[in-house]
């Protein structure tokens, strides 16, 4: 029996919105939380946990051309900028021939920032977002 001690790395990630790979990629995290809370009774120890909604969020950090291609998309399907787009993050991970796949529902882009400071060898942008679900280990 083998056993593959290769960690995941980042050089095998591969992320895709709108139909494109974004080469340009310099992260991406994201999270799903379930609001919990202990549930007290007689006495000091809690009887239950109450388990309430869930909630999506994450940041996609990308090259500035990812994100005026963000906003070309955008502005050829009628919106402002991309703060006006919902689409899915598709995240690939690779470890030797194992694929694992992840899948952001429904994301939208909640903050768009823009700028450079002098010695700048290039513009990196994080863009935060929420979504509607995450489909994980596809």
């Amino acid at each position: 029996m083998t056993f593959n001690s290769k960690e995941y790395s980042y050089c095998d990630i591969q992320v895709t919105v709108l139909g494109r790979v974004l080469t340009g990629l310099r992260g991406i995290e994201y999270t799903a939380k379930k609001t919990k809370e202990a549930v007290f009774g007689a006495g000091v120890t809690p009887k239950s946990i109450q388990h309430g909604r869930r909630e999506y969020e994450g940041t996609l950090t990308v090259l500035q051309s990812e994100l005026e291609a963000l906003n070309r998309s955008a502005k050829e399907n009628g919106s402002v900028d991309c703060l006006d787009l919902e689409f899915d993050i598709v995240v690939t991970y690779a470890n030797g021939g194992v694929l694992t796949t992840d899948i952001i529902r429904c994301a939208s882009i909640t903050e768009f920032p823009k700028g450079m400071k002098e010695g700048d060898l290039n513009s990196e942008h994080a863009l935060p977002f929420i979504a509607l679900g995450i489909e994980t280990g596809l």
